[in-house]
C-alpha cells in the first residue's frame, strides 16, 4: 500500500461504492415507506367500508390488521377461497395489481438509474485516473525519445509521491548519467584528436631531421667523423622523441584515469630530498645554490614514485630557467589544515599574459632559451598533483622569479 497511485485508485473506488451504497439504502427506505403508505391507504379504505356496513366489527377488523386475532388461520383460509373465486392467488401476475405494480416499477427504475449513474461515475473516474497515469508515461516516453535523439534539455517533473515519482526520479538520474557519459565520450574523442594532432606536430620536426641526416649519410661520401656526428644528432632526436612519447603516454593515462595511484602515508620531505639528489649534477653544473627550508618530517598520503615525477619536472624546469651562479629555493610548510611545497627560481621569469598557459601541453614561453623543450613536463606535473587532490599555482615576474606552490589539503 505504499504505492500512492494504487491507494488513490482504491480510495476513489471506495468513495464511489460508499455513494452507491448510500443511494441504495435511501431508495429501499423510500420503497418501504411508499409500500407502507399504500398498504395503509388500501387497508384503510377496506376497513372504512366494512365498518360503515357493520360498525360492531371495527375492533375485530383492527385485531386482524395488527395480527392480534384469535382465529386468524380460519379466516385466512376463507379469504383465500374468496380470492380464488375472483382469480386472485399467489401465481397471479404482478401487473394485475396496479398499485403494487406501479410501486415496484418505480422502485426498479430507481435501481436502474442508480446503477447507470454509478457505472458512468465509475468509468469516468477510472478514465480520469488512468488518463493522468498514462499522461505521465507518455511524458517519459517522449523524454526518452528526445534523449535518444541527443536532446538532454528535457525536464521531467513528478511532484506527487508514488511509483511514477520514483520512475521519474530514476529517469532523471538515468538522463544525467547518459548525458555525463556522452559528454565524457565527446571529451575523450576531442582529447584523442588533440593528442594525435599534438603528437603529429611534435614528432614532425625530429622525424624530418632524422630523415635529412639519413639521406645525407646515404647519398654522399662523408668522412667517418661527420657520419658519427650525424648519428649522434639522430640519437639526440630519437631520445627527444622517446621522452616526448613517454611523457605523453603518462599524461594520457592520468587524464583517462587509467593509472591507479598507490597512495601511502609517507614523508614528503624525504620524497623531495631524493629528487634533489637525482638532480644534484645539474645543479652543480649550473653552479646553483640551493636554499632548503623544511622540517625533518611531514607525512601526507601520496604515491612516492609519481610525486617524485611531478617534483622532478618542476625542479628541472627551475634549474633550466635559472641564471648561472643563481639560486633555487625549496620550502616545505605544514599546518593543521594543509601541507605546502614551494619551488622557486630567480631566473628568466614569465610574461604576465603567458602565465595562464604555462601548464598547457606543448606550450613554450616566447622567452624560453631551451630549443629542445617540448612543453610537456609542467602539464604532466599538474596532472599528477591534481590526481593527488592537490592544488598547484604559479607566480612569476619577468627577469625576476618563478614560484610554483603545491598545496595538499588534509581533509
Amino acid at each position: 500500500m505504499k504505492n500512492t497511485e494504487l491507494k488513490s485508485g482504491m480510495l476513489l473506488l471506495a468513495v464511489l461504492l460508499f455513494l452507491y451504497t448510500g443511494y441504495q439504502i435511501i431508495t429501499h427506505h423510500q420503497f418501504y415507506n411508499q409500500l407502507k403508505a399504500n398498504s395503509i391507504t388500501t387497508w384503510g379504505e377496506i376497513t372504512a367500508r366494512l365498518v360503515e356496513q357493520n360498525p360492531n366489527n371495527e375492533a375485530e377488523i383492527m385485531k386482524v390488521l395488527t395480527n392480534h386475532s384469535t382465529d386468524s388461520s380460519l379466516y385466512q383460509e376463507k379469504g383465500r377461497e374468496i380470492f380464488k373465486q375472483y382469480g386472485i392467488d399467489k401465481d397471479l401476475e404482478t401487473e394485475l395489481f396496479p398499485m403494487l405494480n406501479n410501486h415496484i416499477a418505480s422502485h426498479n427504475h430507481s435501481i436502474f438509474w442508480g446503477l447507470l449513474i454509478f457505472a458512468c461515475m465509475l468509468f469516468g473516474t477510472s478514465y480520469w485516473h488512468y488518463k493522468i497515469i498514462f499522461h505521465s508515461i507518455r511524458q517519459l516516453t517522449s523524454a526518452a525519445k528526445k534523449i535518444i535523439e541527443g536532446d538532454y534539455s528535457v525536464v521531467i517533473n513528478e511532484h506527487k509521491e508514488g511509483e511514477l515519482a520514483k520512475l521519474a526520479a530514476s529517469f532523471r538520474s538515468m538522463k544525467d548519467i547518459i548525458r555525463k557519459s556522452m559528454q565524457d565520450l565527446l571529451a575523450e574523442k576531442k582529447f584523442l584528436g588533440q593528442m594525435l594532432q599534438d603528437i603529429s606536430h611534435q614528432l614532425k620536426t625530429p622525424l624530418s631531421t632524422i630523415s635529412i641526416y639519413n639521406e645525407m649519410m646515404l647519398n654522399e661520401q662523408l668522412p667517418r667523423q661527420q657520419q658519427v656526428q650525424l648519428l649522434q644528432f639522430n640519437e639526440v632526436q630519437i631520445t627527444r622523441m622517446n621522452v616526448l612519447i613517454q611523457n605523453l603516454l603518462k599524461v594520457a593515462k592520468i587524464d583517462a584515469r587509467a593509472i591507479s595511484f598507490e597512495k601511502e602515508r609517507v614523508n614528503l620531505v624525504e620524497t623531495v630530498e631524493e629528487v634533489v639528489d637525482r638532480l644534484a649534477s645539474m645543479i652543480n653544473e649550473r653552479q646553483l645554490s640551493l636554499q632548503w627550508d623544511a622540517p625533518d618530517k611531514i607525512v601526507i598520503a601520496h604515491d612516492k614514485m609519481w610525486m617524485q615525477e611531478a617534483v622532478l619536472n618542476l625542479l628541472k624546469n627551475a634549474i633550466e630557467h635559472s641564471k648561472l651562479n643563481g639560486a633555487i629555493k625549496i620550502q616545505i610548510h605544514d599546518t593543521p589544515i594543509y601541507s605546502e611545497l614551494v619551488i622557486q627560481d630567480f631566473g628568466e621569469g614569465v610574461e604576465a599574459d603567458e602565465l595562464p598557459h604555462i601548464f598547457d601541453r606543448f606550450y613554450k614561453a616566447s622567452s624560453s632559451k631551451k630549443p629542445d623543450s617540448v612543453g610537456i613536463g609542467l602539464a604532466l606535473a599538474k596532472a599528477i598533483i591534481e590526481a593527488h587532490q592537490g592544488l598547484i599555482k604559479v607566480e612569476s615576474e619577468k627577469n625576476a622569479y618563478t614560484k610554483f606552490t603545491l598545496t595538499f589539503i588534509k581533509f
